[in-house]
């Protein structure tokens, strides 16, 4: 329970006319929260005075200490107290007979939280100030009942606060950019357990100490842009424990200003992010491993593209030149040997260009305008096509903007594989489609080859896996591996519809 809660009396004290006193309902800790104008006026005291008095016997005399522990007693036994008569001690010691009433400020459990204690001097019967002070009665019940309502909504959102596992803490307004004279009001369990101290010892710092000295001239910065914007969201600092190990936290703020713009206070909330902070550790030592697996990679793809090459190259010219000075000598059996190794030493040329072109497909390839139709055509020529192969293109002309040479890649190994496992490969048919869907393009690839049965629509995509182990068939079941990988790793997705012996369907995305 917070003090500031008999802020919602003050209108009622400040315009009373009666002599009020308003005390926290606390047995171990006595405490005066408010009072009128008119107990001051007659008991002496000025405010700070009243609200210092150690007891509530020391607003009484000790001639009534007796009468005053019967009215107590009535008091705790009826939850409240009518016209009990009773002897007011002013601060020069001078008696005031009096009548005391008492009304209770309870809470929806019936708890009480305040006692409103009016004192009115004996004698002072008047009918028209009788009256007046049960009106003022009255109104102070309906407004207690308003407290009741409202209080359990507030203690709903307190015990939120007190109990939150994240870090709340309430600040004054401070002095301009200087963060040493801002003070904390109020924290939560939370914060002075994950930092070490009591509730008590945070409130004697002010927001500077809270902080570890290493990420002090972040606060500062961010205290210039509160002074300016108001708020602070999501800004990763480190408090500082008691015993001076870093908390890494999230810090939400805002301020709240008075009626001239100044700040007069605010909010804080820090979230712990400690095993955010770990997780990027982590993922940070996970990417320079990969950055140095990478590096081998590269190693040897380029070990691939040039040492490996060369003894490949070698092997077909010499194959070569065996077959063009002893074609006529060798017999018939040996030249198909020879004819075997060429057409293998062919193969591993490809396989290692298709590999090189998986690994470092995309890697520097440029933006250009171009057209479906142009990507098409170019390709067409690459493969050097029979006359006999019939492509249907449809939407081809709309000029975009996209990676030319990545997308070529794409329709040369998806056209390529529509002819080289087509099981006639003079009546093939292709249709190509593109389709603008405002973020993104959409292409069509199909076929009237022997399709691809359901059980293998996952694993064509996997690297070197081939349908048909055709040795009439030149390529090494990577083609399409190479495919979806430069689809992915430009944003798109690539799917596949196709029953056997009906042709395949390829359908991608391409972002714009």
């Amino acid at each position: 329970m917070t003090y500031k809660q008999h802020l919602f009396y003050n209108e009622f004290y400040d315009n009373s006319d009666e002599m009020r006193v308003m005390v926290i309902n606390n047995p171990y800790n006595f405490k005066i929260v408010k009072v009128t104008k008119i107990f001051l006026k007659i008991s002496g005291y000025t405010e700070e005075e009243a609200y210092d008095l150690p007891s509530m016997q020391s607003l009484y005399h000790p001639d009534c200490y007796e009468a005053l522990e019967q009215a107590r007693i009535l008091y705790l036994k009826q939850g409240f107290l009518h016209e009990c008569e009773l002897a007011f001690k002013a601060k020069n010691g001078n008696k005031i007979p009096v009548y005391l009433n008492i009304l209770a400020t309870k809470d929806k459990d019936g708890n009480i939280l305040f006692n409103h204690c009016l004192y009115r001097e004996v004698g002072d019967d008047a009918n028209n100030r009788i009256y007046k002070i049960t009106q003022e009665q009255q109104y102070l019940t309906s407004l207690n009942n308003s407290f009741t309502e409202s209080h359990a909504f507030y203690q709903y959102f307190y015990d939120f606060y007190e109990n939150a596992p994240d870090m709340f803490a309430s600040f004054t307004g401070g002095k301009d950019e200087d963060i040493a004279t801002i003070g904390l009001t109020n924290c939560n369990n939370a914060l002075a357990q994950k930092l070490g101290y009591t509730k008590e010892e945070i409130l004697s710092l002010n927001v500077y100490n809270l902080y570890h000295p290493d990420c002090l001239p972040e606060v500062r910065r961010l205290r210039q842009h509160i002074l300016k914007h108001g708020c602070i969201n999501n800004a990763e600092l480190q408090l500082q424990k008691r015993n001076g190990d870093k908390v890494y936290v999230s810090l939400n703020a805002k301020v709240q200003k008075d009626s001239q713009g100044n700040i007069i206070g605010g909010v804080s909330m820090w979230r712990d992010i400690a095993d955010l902070v770990e997780t990027r550790c982590q993922l940070q030592e996970t990417n320079n491993l990969l950055t140095l697996h990478n590096e081998e990679i590269k190693t040897l793809m380029n070990l691939m593209s040039h040492d490996i090459q060369a003894p490949i190259r070698a092997i077909e010219n010499f194959t070569q030149f065996i077959l063009e000075e002893s074609e006529k000598l060798l017999p018939p059996s040996s030249l198909n040997y020879l004819y075997k190794v060429r057409a293998n030493v062919h193969k591993l040329h490809h396989l290692s260009q298709d590999i090189l072109s998986y690994f470092f497909g995309g890697s520097a390839a440029s933006i250009e305008e171009t057209t479906l139709t142009d990507i098409i055509n170019q390709v067409v020529t690459y493969l050097d096509l029979p006359s006999a192969i019939k492509i249907s293109l449809e939407n081809g002309s709309q000029p975009f903007k996209t990676k030319k040479i990545l997308l070529s890649q794409v329709f040369y190994n998806l056209i390529s594989n529509a002819v080289k496992y087509h099981h006639n490969p003079e009546k093939v048919e292709i249709y190509i489609k593109g389709l603008d869907n405002n973020t993104e393009w959409m292409f069509i690839v199909k076929d009237n080859g022997p399709g691809i049965s359901q059980k293998f629509h996952e694993t064509v995509f996997e690297p070197l896996k081939r349908l048909q182990n055709d040795q009439k068939v030149e390529g090494n079941g990577i083609g399409l591996t190479i495919v979806k990988k430069i689809i992915t790793q430009e944003g798109g997705k690539i799917s596949l519809g196709s029953q056997e012996g009906e042709g395949a369907i390829f359908i991608f995305t391409w972002p714009k």
